[in-house]
């Protein structure tokens, strides 16, 4: 039963009349104690590695390494009846809303452990971006990278092509990071000496945006949440440092402003430039520079550690586009849905109203965001396993790195491995955990409907479900 209440468009007033903090966190879009997104946006670990937690005063404990994807196949699986005793009293928390959905599983058989309302139509929230993360792994090669570069163009003119990099640093890039790996001072000091090199030292910056085009934003996005900074505009060129920032609107035009910082860049660099046009790039054109994102796999790990969903939105729409699919909101949901059904999955009760999860009129079954999760942890799909392996885990990174902290919750640190969601009235989490045994369970968790003491004691409340799985062999 889908019980949420719709994302409106009154979300700045109302955030001034109540206190802006906690609705802005309400959208899983600032960090601190509510959300626990990280404001320095940690690296995302290798899988298998660990990153160093965040400087925080009342941390729980990070373990030495990141949760598990796969186990070995000797751990016990715990049986049906003493999970379902373990967990439906946890159900009945007074601080959730008052419909919850519920599937545990045994990550390597699939076997059902628990299933509550797991085939109702629920409001998902961000948890929505797993379904988007499948078709998008299984369409983009994750090993590749986004390449920015710039061309001869017109005489007296250059053209800046999008590749699909949203997160282009201003500066020089950093070869340790992943928002910002690529720099337009490195690209400008590129240009810069071709032109340099053939007698020129004036240019008109024109770009190319023909690469995955479509809508700056999801037809189903209040307008509210966008001009609010609760999320970026969808685009395919945009910079590390106009990421979303509640309560400073991003740019109106993400590309037009990338190329004025490019022609920044090239002004250091000795060149008179001037923003131009947008052009197509002309057929067999000279490329005078280029530079290369992170691995798309590590872009979509930063995608889901942080719940972008700008981010998550532009490599969905690139991921379509590679399968001939056009860019508008309706075309990109229908191809995920395409790609799930091929794979399997049966998609009865889901409707996407976007690839993010943040727009209004998503609902997906618990049942079926478990079906995605576990093509990754069976050990047959090596390729969502990878991206599985991104997701934040409990007390180390991401949405999650300060959650399950109180009591009651830290036997969830370091083997709880999720993506979290978020919205008025919503509070899901989905993901796998290894039990006292060893043994490696899947789960995913929503709860709809008014939460008697607002979203931060609903997340508890589903941190404690999940972390009481984590420290019962319940066998």
């Amino acid at each position: 039963m889908r019980t949420a209440g719709k994302v409106t468009a009154g979300v700045g007033a109302f955030a001034v009349l109540i206190g802006g903090y906690a609705v802005l966190d309400t959208y899983d879009v600032v960090p601190g104690v509510l959300t626990t997104a990280d404001a320095q946006r940690d690296p995302v670990p290798a899988p298998g590695q660990s990153a160093p937690p965040p400087a925080a005063s009342a941390q729980p404990p990070v373990p030495a390494r990141a949760a598990a994807v796969t186990q070995a196949a000797d751990a016990p699986v715990p049986t049906p009846a003493k999970v379902s005793a373990l967990v439906r009293p946890l159900l009945k928390n007074r601080y959730l809303g008052p419909s919850t959905a519920i599937t545990v599983r045994d990550g390597r058989t699939g076997q059902h452990l628990l299933d509550v309302n797991a085939d109702g139509s629920y409001t998902p929230a961000s948890i929505t971006k797993m379904l988007s993360a499948y078709a998008i792994a299984h369409s983009l090669d994750l090993h590749s990278t986004l390449d920015t570069t710039v061309t001869a163009g017109a005489p007296g003119s250059v053209v800046l092509k999008a590749g699909g990099d949203t997160v282009l640093n201003p500066g020089k890039g950093d070869p340790s990071a992943v928002t910002g790996r690529a720099g337009l001072a490195d690209l400008a000091a590129q240009v810069a000496a071709r032109l340099k090199a053939s007698g020129a030292t004036t240019t008109r910056v024109d770009y190319d945006l023909t690469h995955a085009p479509g809508p700056l934003q999801a037809s189903s996005w209040d307008q509210g949440l966008v001009d609010g900074g609760y999320t970026t505009r969808i685009a395919m060129l945009g910079l590390s440092t106009e990421r979303s920032d509640p309560g400073n609107p991003p740019p109106k035009d993400p590309a037009r402003t990338t190329v004025a910082a490019f022609v920044k860049a090239l002004a250091a660099q000795g060149i008179t430039a001037t923003v131009g046009r947008t052009t197509t790039a002309p057929a067999g054109a000279q490329q005078l520079g280029v530079v290369h994102s992170a691995p798309v796999l590590d872009v979509l790990g930063v995608a889901l550690q942080d719940s972008d969903n700008a981010m998550i939105e532009s490599l969905a729409r690139q991921g379509a586009a590679k399968a001939g699919k056009p860019g508008d909101t309706a075309s990109v949901t229908a191809w995920v849905l395409q790609t799930l059904r091929g794979a399997g999955i049966d998609l009865r009760g889901v409707k996407l109203a976007d690839t993010s999860g943040l727009g209004d009129g998503t609902t997906i079954p618990a049942r079926v965001v478990a079906d995605v999760l576990g093509k990754a942890t069976a050990g047959r799909d090596r390729t969502f396993e990878e991206v599985v392996s991104r997701l934040p885990t409990a007390g180390l990174n991401g949405t999650l790195h300060n959650r399950f902290g109180v009591s009651g919750t830290r036997g969830g640190v370091g083997v709880v491995r999720a993506k979290t969601g978020s919205l008025p009235s919503v509070t899901s989490l989905a993901g796998t955990v290894t039990d006292k045994d060893g043994r490696l369970l899947t789960f995913t968790v929503i709860n709809n409907g008014k939460q008697p003491r607002g979203p931060l004691d609903a997340r508890a409340a589903l941190d404690r479900i999940v972390a009481a799985l984590a420290t019962c062999g319940c066998r």
